[in-house]
């Protein structure tokens, strides 16, 4: 039953993604981290995110930017190269204190700096803090939206960058937590995978129907209040974790 409810909650966060671009990982991985010990859960929610971001790529190929993946590349395999040496897992209570902050550092940011993701630099730089925040906290859509912010993209251009980036993230995020859950032998139902990577691709499509009826002020408006409500939540379940 508990894995059937993750399979829905799968499928449930990848329309809000699609829809929004934001907010779904981060919903997801505090699902997962409810019910799974934290390396089976980064594993999980890291299959289904690969399959979820990698299906948005596909719908938004034609509006993708490519040309800040490279300079975002570098910095996110620099990351893991670090957490590789240290092979350091987080507390679960530090997991959801972390996914419930990380959205509201946009508030924090002076708007005179202008974190532009389609300049080289601030792509770099994307890189090194996204992977970051997708390593110790399993979601990093928020942090990424900061890099999205004044940023002069369309809907679907947005969709489709932030779904690459996304994408790798996971990916290394998979690779490293697999292996630390094969040595501690936390293994998943083998049904349970196949099952979120379908959820996943046809919560994207159901979404991908979704946003042709949003307008672009409504795209990036609506997500913001979405997210702050459920980081509270997040924050108040990691400090009674770690009382």
């Amino acid at each position: 039953m508990t894995y059937l409810l993750l399979v829905l909650a799968t499928f449930a966060t990848s329309i809000i993604s699609g829809v929004l671009s934001m907010a779904g990982g981060m919903i997801l991985m505090g699902v997962f981290g409810f019910f799974l010990s934290v390396p089976a859960a980064m594993v999980l929610h890291g299959i289904a995110q690969t399959f979820s971001n990698g299906s948005r790529v596909w719908l938004y190929r034609r509006h993708i930017k490519w040309r800040v993946l490279g300079y975002y590349s570098i910095g996110a395999f620099a990351v893991l190269g670090l957490f590789a040496t240290l092979t350091f897992v987080p507390s679960i209570g530090l997991v959801f204190i972390l996914i419930g902050c990380f959205p509201f550092l946009a508030l924090t940011l002076p708007t005179t700096i202008n974190l532009d993701m389609e300049r080289g630099p601030v792509s770099f730089f994307s890189g090194i803090i996204v992977t970051t925040a997708q390593m110790l906290a399993g979601a990093s859509g928020p942090v990424l939206d900061i890099f999205y912010v004044k940023s002069e993209m369309s809907k679907e251009a947005i969709l489709g960058t932030k779904a690459v980036t996304q994408t790798l993230g996971h990916i290394l995020k998979l690779i490293y937590y697999a292996i630390i859950m094969t040595i501690a032998s936390d293994l998943i139902p083998v049904w349970v995978i196949p099952s979120v990577v379908a959820a996943a691709i046809l919560g994207n499509y159901c979404a991908s129907l979704l946003v042709t009826r949003m307008s672009d002020h409504q795209f990036k408006k609506i997500g913001r209040y979405v997210i702050r409500f459920i980081c509270v939540i997040y924050i108040g379940k990691g400090i009674a974790e770690l009382i």
